[in-house]
């Protein structure tokens, strides 16, 4: 393993999507490092208010027609201020007044850098601002203060990034669809839901996922891509079905072909993404004995190093009884992460919470169990190595572990941080499949970055740019909101011309239903 030098940084450093830069906050002010050269070639001030509390660090999106990331947000409880990378002179500043309607408690990029999304405390805004012409549009009563409120939706280039946002502007769930650009209404939806928790569009766009609180049993509403809805999944059981919890996280395949549900009985059900049906059950049992599966198990007898050796089946897993019907954190499925190809699917079972389980989805069994002698605190798949898996534990030592196909063994390397140590947190730089797998490591003070396989040798000068071709492919989901009729452009409406700021309030539109003549949303 080759590593840089330690850094200091005052706050989680950030990795840009496309790769080639990494921000941190050292002293009030804001670095921009090259992933290349480890260099700082920018370093912009920051206020110098020692009560000034930073609530959001963000990059702009990435596209197919625009592979960089060239813009660069920090917001505090007051402001929101946004840097170009192309010109040291451009800057703009979102105040956020009087803070009548609370403080600013998360920022981000919309679908374009020219688009910022701010969230106000006690839910009650979001307010979407044109970098452009300084307007806003605002979107009353978001249901949660952070990005669970809203989901993007992106099924390539040429295809409107409409915006779906969770609201309670009462007694019931409600779930409004706005326009690329203008985030005007195009549709709101009344939800069956008893207390939506999140939803997530599906990696291709046409379906949307919509799950209710675990109090109230399986309930999973699937919707598509102008609202409707489609199916809901209540368990195997069917309404019937004997009260439980029900699902704790939820996961789309990259390949579109699953929807995983994790619940709170140790179970992950992949549903089928054509009929939204229970296809396979997936049990992280208390014992295992699994022929083509291995077991690894971390030996830690020694602080300075640590090893994995095979453990011979049959294998009874160190599970962790529920204290109280109302821990429900204690147990049920926490963490489900596909690899890039949606070959792969790494899980935690909080019953057993120091085990890893990865699953094979072409076999659809479980290909490899690592026990680990900490908790498992995350678990990262290589953004472009599809058989590639970083996991970090609950322990305050500077150790962190991989586990790769490719390998004889996992592995665990050290951070070099200094003693006392502290809870660290660590990231994948985005690299191409070609380029050798690189991290960067944090803790409270310092920051440094990882290469396990060594660090490839700077590019050299006249390479050619991989900028993506733009992919010009279709996508009809404005006219089947507006029933087959394409709506009026609203490019250049309320938040791109000089008209004044428009407040969007929830309102139900008479579009002609996609689905009107067929069947009625079965419940199964």
């Amino acid at each position: 393993m080759e590593t840089s030098a330690v850094f200091k940084t005052s706050h989680p450093p950030l990795p840009s999507p496309d790769g080639l830069h990494v921000a941190s906050i050292t002293s009030k002010r804001l670095h921009i490092r090259s992933t290349t050269s480890l260099d700082v070639f920018r370093s912009i001030a920051l206020p110098t208010d020692e009560d000034t509390k930073i609530a959001a660090l963000r990059w702009s999106r990435t596209t197919q027609s625009q592979p960089w990331s060239y813009r660069i947000l920090v917001a505090d409880g007051d402001n929101v201020r946004v840097w170009d990378l192309r010109d040291p002179k451009w800057t703009a500043t979102i105040n956020n007044g009087s803070g009548g309607m609370g403080k600013v408690i998360s920022a981000d990029f919309g679908a374009t850098m020219d688009e910022l999304l701010v969230i106000s405390d006690f839910c009650s805004k979001v307010v979407v601002w044109s970098l452009v012409s300084g307007r806003s549009v605002e979107i009353k009563d978001p249901k949660y203060s952070s990005n669970r409120a809203y989901s993007l939706r992106s099924a390539g280039e040429g295809s409107p990034s409409i915006m779906a946002l969770l609201a309670r502007p009462g007694s019931q769930d409600v779930l409004t669809l706005h326009a690329p650009r203008s985030y005007k209404v195009l549709k709101s939806i009344p939800l069956t839901t008893h207390d939506a928790q999140a939803m997530k569009w599906s990696p291709n766009g046409r379906w949307l996922a919509v799950w209710d609180s675990p109090s109230v049993g399986f309930r999973v509403s699937i919707h598509t891509a102008d609202g409707n809805l489609y199916r809901v999944y209540v368990g195997e059981g069917g309404e019937r079905q004997e009260l439980g919890l029900g699902a704790r996280s939820l996961e789309w395949s990259p390949r579109c072909d699953y929807l995983a549900v994790g619940g709170h009985d140790r179970r992950i059900i992949m549903l089928s993404a054509r009929t939204f049906s229970a296809a396979v059950f997936l049990e992280h049992t208390t014992s295992i004995q699994i022929p083509d599966s291995q077991v690894w198990q971390e030996d830690a007898s020694t602080s300075s190093k640590r090893t994995y050796a095979v453990v011979p089946q049959p294998v009874s897993l160190p599970f962790l009884p529920a204290k109280s019907v109302d821990s429900t954190n204690k147990f049920g499925i926490s963490i489900l992460a596909f690899n890039v190809d949606g070959s792969l699917l790494a899980t935690k079972d909080e019953s057993a919470p120091t085990a890893v389980w990865i699953w094979d989805l072409t076999t659809l069994t479980s290909r490899t169990i690592l026990l680990q002698h900490s908790p498992i605190k995350k678990i990262t798949w290589h953004p472009t190595r599809s058989d590639l898996l970083l996991i970090q534990c609950q322990h305050d030592d500077p150790v962190i572990y991989l586990w790769s196909a490719a390998m004889d063994a996992p592995m665990a390397l050290s951070v070099p941080f200094e003693r006392p140590f502290t809870k660290i947190e660590v990231n994948w730089l985005p690299t191409s499949h070609d380029r050798k797998p690189g991290l960067i490591a944090s803790n409270n003070s310092s920051l440094v970055f990882l290469w396990p396989d060594g660090r490839d040798p700077p590019p050299e000068e006249g390479d050619s740019d991989d900028t993506p071709e733009s992919d010009q492919s279709f996508d009809s989901v404005i006219e089947m909101l507006a029933g087959r009729t394409p709506l009026p452009d609203h490019t250049d409406a309320t938040m791109y011309d000089e008209t004044t700021n428009v407040t969007e309030e929830y309102t139900t539109a008479a579009f002609e239903d996609t689905f009107r003549g067929k069947r009625p949303p079965r419940v199964i």
